[in-house]
């Protein structure tokens, strides 16, 4: 039996691309492990994706255009693609033959593919109750997979690369770490000494110069993501400051060297004395957390994947977490590929 035409990492959802962005008309085309696909609309407005080049001679499909009737029209021989799976050729319309579907959701302002067959159960549940989702964007990190995953796995880089969360390097006395391994998941907890945001902005939320910086992560690998709870308290009594937020990043591997980071912002006001400022304090979170994710990208396309020697590095204990989040990314996440079912199987040739 051949393969499948879909890497095997869609057996989880993936976002891929806001839901504002793809148009009735439009065509988005998008990568996973360096396999091509396509969204569009059909006719009644629902997100279709399938693979990127026509089942005819392979003509790339991203290239083409929807007609009225919300067919796929391949832009070199004008075969129509249906979101019910048929690929027509115009010139003798009883040609038909298959082309791969993937399952489609609109959610949380994002459109998420899978192999078809993937259940509604597979989806990654990460809105927490009294969170409410305040935005989302897409950085494209310029480096391997397993150097994006780093970047996330560990705090050492943040009073160096970071401006406005966490510690500085005056403080860095006062950071401490603990992490923690799981069957499927890893989790880490941080705290350390606030920098503060500039013009004293933290104020704002009840934050005071000196309380404690806590971020407290968990790392998940179906589908490869990580969630990061951020917040202030007391340095004596502990007692937790009102604004929170949490920011969850979901990792899609588009080729060797970009993996598109897929950024869901959710924030929490448990103070409601403070709430009628929440448009100012979602626009300073957006702000921060846009600014903080491209500071990642930037530095993280000069980190080498594996050490010029071929030996483990020198880490220490912010992050020796590193080599544990690979193997479950390499166990779990891009485990080999399974024998592929009846329905899943390639697309035949033209009858």
């Amino acid at each position: 039996m051949k393969n499948s035409i879909h890497p095997d990492v869609l057996r989880y959802p993936h976002p891929i691309v806001k839901a504002s962005k793809l148009k009735k008309g439009a065509i988005h085309g998008f990568s996973i492990l360096g396999k091509s696909y396509v969204l569009y609309r059909d006719a009644e407005g629902k997100a279709v994706a399938t693979v990127g080049n026509c089942p005819h001679r392979g003509a790339q499909l991203a290239k083409g255009s929807v007609n009225a009737h919300g067919e796929l029209v391949c832009p070199y021989h004008a075969w129509r693609i249906r979101s019910n799976g048929t690929a027509v050729s115009p010139s003798k319309p009883d040609k038909v033959c298959s082309i791969p579907i993937l399952k489609t959701w609109e959610r949380h302002g994002f459109i998420w593919v899978a192999h078809r067959n993937v259940p509604d159960s597979a989806f990654p549940d990460f809105i927490q109750p009294r969170y409410q989702l305040v935005g989302s964007f897409t950085e494209v990190f310029r480096a391997p997979l397993p150097v994006v995953l780093d970047n996330f796995g560990e705090i050492e880089h943040a009073f160096q690369v970071h401006a406005f969360v966490g510690t500085s390097s005056k403080s860095l006395d006062t950071v401490s770490f603990s992490s923690e391994t799981r069957e499927d998941e890893t989790i880490g907890r941080s705290s350390s000494k606030y920098r503060g945001l500039p013009l004293k902005f933290h104020r704002l939320g009840g934050v005071r110069d000196g309380d404690n910086y806590h971020i407290e992560w968990v790392l998940r690998f179906k589908p490869l993501h990580g969630s990061y709870h951020n917040y202030c308290s007391d340095p004596v009594s502990g007692t937790r400051r009102p604004v929170s937020f949490i920011v969850t990043s979901f990792f899609v591997p588009a080729r060797d060297n970009e993996v598109d980071v897929h950024v869901f912002v959710q924030m929490a006001i448990e103070n409601p004395g403070l709430r009628w400022m929440g448009p100012l304090f979602r626009l300073i979170t957006m702000v921060v957390v846009k600014y903080e994710i491209k500071a990642d990208a930037d530095i993280a396309r000069f980190a080498p994947e594996s050490s010029e020697n071929g030996r483990h590095w020198n880490l220490t204990h912010l992050d020796k977490q590193l080599f544990v989040n690979r193997r479950m990314m390499d166990r779990i996440y891009l485990a080999p590929q399974a024998e592929v079912p009846e329905n899943r199987k390639s697309a035949p040739a033209v009858q």
